[in-house]
């Protein structure tokens, strides 16, 4: 449901989806280990070649992994989304769009900017973590990823949050995938899952990044509570659509703050 990874199919029953929403963010992980063989495969180029023109090549796949991993899943919704703020119109009119099949013009449009945004963020990526790249010795990998594992925990941090608001956010429909997702789950245990790793990530990031771990985390958090006030007033609640509208923003907020704030040092 949340990757285009082959897998065993089951059959879903109230049995089996009470913990569908605690395995959610582990997606997260398989797209930061990827990200971080994509980083791997980066130096080697680097060195070997020693060409410029793999800096839009870099920039490209770092781009393109989350959503090729995710299966567009959160872009659709991310896309209808945008299109229903667009409108401007009635919650009812607003919830209308969402179950449309069609694309309007404000979701090509945040497409397209979505994208180019995260490719130019994605360039400065080049920069931060390769040119201080010396050799290709295991200490020098080692500080690499050490420098990168801030911007690999955004894909794990968007989908906690995203999953625990699932858990305590009010839901817009009573019908939809979403909807019988929350109603399957087991909310408490998904809650305490949720802060738990949470936190631990928070802990870990602002103890071995300091100011860049909390600005990571304040962000988050606060487009966390954001997420709340416009799905409640647009759409009475979260729906499927917006909690990959969520996923999707959350990933390119964490990549730009990191960009940031190691830039500006």
């Amino acid at each position: 449901m949340f990757s285009s990874i082959p897998v065993p199919q089951v059959q879903w029953n109230e049995k089996n989806m009470r913990y569908m929403m605690c395995a959610f963010p582990f997606v997260g992980l398989v797209i930061a280990l990827l990200c971080a063989a994509w980083f791997t495969f980066g130096l080697q180029i680097m060195f070997v070649w020693k060409k410029p023109v793999f800096l839009p090549l870099f920039a490209l796949g770092f781009t393109l992994i989350p959503p090729a991993i995710s299966g567009g899943i959160h872009l659709d919704g991310f896309m209808d989304t945008c299109d229903a703020l667009g409108s401007h119109g009635s919650r009812e009119k607003k919830l209308e769009i969402l179950k449309d099949s069609h694309s309007g013009a404000f979701a090509v449009l945040s497409c397209t900017i979505y994208f180019l945004a995260y490719f130019v963020l994605s360039m400065e990526l080049y920069g931060l973590f390769f040119s201080a790249a010396t050799s290709l010795s295991f200490e020098n990998l080692f500080s690499r990823f050490a420098c990168a594992s801030p911007v690999l925990s955004i894909f794990f941090i968007s989908r906690l949050l995203s999953s625990l608001a699932v858990a305590i956010f009010p839901i817009a429909k009573d019908s939809g995938l979403l909807h019988a997702f929350s109603s399957a789950s087991a909310k408490n245990i998904t809650i305490v899952f949720c802060l738990f790793f949470f936190m631990l990530t928070a802990v870990l990031l602002i103890f071995f990044t300091n100011f860049l771990g909390i600005a990571m985390i304040a962000t988050s958090l606060s487009f966390f509570c954001f997420y709340f006030v416009v799905a409640l007033r647009n759409f009475g609640g979260i729906t499927g659509d917006t909690a990959g509208w969520f996923v999707q923003i959350s990933e390119i907020l964490g990549l730009a703050v990191f960009v940031i704030m190691n830039g500006a040092r």
